[in-house]
């Protein structure tokens, strides 16, 4: 017997064992990593429809098969407490009225409402900068409002910039939203109003996970389904409109309930800043929004 011949036999059956095992081991879950969502002709069907319809990608898609569930939260009530422990510190006028908590102390005033929303108003403004707002960049006014929020317990964890606002050349509002456990919130949303560089008031709507089952995750719709069912919802665009992004988050409308789930949703923003939010599961329009002016340059 040819001792070389019988040698390459042997090789040969065990790297065909070993090719048959390891595809009966890490095939399905190599499959289920590598399964997409959109072909690329997927891809070019849905982007011919936007275009038709004057709806231009300036965004990449993830083509790759996505899994989310739901998220169930109740208003932070964390944010209240500290924010409770200052006014209350400094000896602060306290009052309830209609299941609305109220403190005054000194220039600020801060209405606590029943399901989780706070509103803080300072009178008068306070003052982050003497210098003309339009002349200042936005990463340095960022900073500046960043500071002023942490100084009164108004910067809360997981807390996200997104957008700024603009509603004249002096009047701005900076958009902020939560992330929790890396993962965009968009029903959380801390406001903050500027005017000729001082800050009248700030909004915080809060959330904390209350659950999250990781087991029940089911694939959601791909971000080019959401896309084309937006423009099934609206309608094309009377001019040429491009999507900046598309992001998978969770939103939901605010609830006045201790406890309620918000599903996941593909957000979409225009370049007129507009956004819309896209149930992942059930591919309806969540919330159309108005138009939002330029974003600071």
């Amino acid at each position: 017997m040819n001792l070389g011949r019988a040698k390459l036999i042997l090789i040969v059956a065990f790297t065909g064992l070993n090719l048959f095992m390891s595809y009966h081991l890490f095939w399905p879950d190599f499959g289920r990593l590598t399964r997409v969502a959109v072909t690329v002709e997927d891809q070019r069907i849905a982007e011919v429809f936007l275009n038709h319809n004057n709806y231009f990608l300036d965004t990449a898609i993830n083509r790759a098969v996505q899994t989310s569930d739901f998220l169930t939260v109740t208003p932070d009530q964390n944010v209240q407490r500290i924010l409770l422990a200052r006014f209350i510190e400094g000896g602060a006028e306290i009052d309830f009225s209609d299941n609305v908590t109220y403190c005054k102390l000194d220039d600020e005033q801060v209405a606590i409402h029943p399901n989780g929303f706070i509103q803080t108003i300072f009178i008068p403004s306070a003052i982050i900068t003497e210098h003309d707002i339009t002349a200042i960049e936005e990463r340095e006014l960022l900073s500046l409002v960043e500071s002023f929020l942490k100084s009164k317990d108004l910067y809360p964890p997981g807390i996200q910039y997104d957008y700024i606002e603009v509603k004249d050349d002096k009047e701005y509002i900076i958009h902020y939203y939560q992330l929790i456990d890396n993962t965009a919130v968009y029903a959380s949303q801390l406001k903050v109003f500027i005017t000729n560089g001082q800050i009248s008031s700030v909004e915080t709507f809060w959330l904390d996970l209350e659950e999250r089952f990781p087991f029940r995750e089911i694939e959601v719709i791909s971000a080019l389904e959401a896309l084309t069912n937006m423009v099934h919802e609206i309608g094309a665009s009377a001019e040429p409109r491009t999507i900046k992004q598309i992001n998978l988050g969770f939103f939901s409308v605010e609830y006045d309930a201790e406890k309620w789930e918000i599903p996941p949703v593909w957000r979409i923003v225009l370049d007129n800043n507009k956004r819309f939010y896209i149930n992942a599961f059930t591919g309806n329009l969540e919330q159309d929004t108005t138009i939002i002016p330029d974003q600071l340059p």
